[in-house]
């Protein structure tokens, strides 16, 4: 039997981290920060597989991507890159658009580079 089979009644679904992924963009966010200083210029991505519950589409997005490095949104909180894929790829490319998209985002929302107060890095078992 495969773990994607497994099913327990009060359990919505499982997933599986299939992989993690460290991303280097120095050029990139040198070009975000205000100042000379650089606090992050890498971040993490990890991806997880789940059990093959498809979207209200119909399409089968088994993968999930998620960023160690959150961006303060509007309401004070912190919010990372986000992406899905039908594979593990997919799910890892689309995290890093969508999270290089809300960098530039808030950066043109502010008219000014980025600060570390701007940016937090999720503890590793926390992601």
């Amino acid at each position: 039997m495969s773990w994607k089979d497994i099913k327990i009644d009060c359990i919505d679904r499982i997933e599986k981290c299939v992989g993690e992924f460290e991303v280097s963009a120095l050029n990139f966010f040198e070009d975000l920060y205000e100042g000379d200083i650089i606090h992050y210029g890498t971040f993490k991505v990890k991806v997880y597989e789940n059990q093959g519950t498809p979207s209200n589409n119909g399409a089968n997005f088994n993968f999930t991507g998620y960023t160690n490095l959150k961006l303060i949104d509007q309401t004070g909180g912190f919010e990372g890159g986000i992406g899905f894929g039908s594979t593990m790829e997919q799910a890892l490319e689309e995290t890093i658009h969508n999270f290089i998209d809300k960098l530039k985002d808030y950066k043109e929302s502010k008219k000014k580079g980025l600060t570390k107060e701007n940016l937090i890095i999720v503890d590793y078992d926390e992601f």
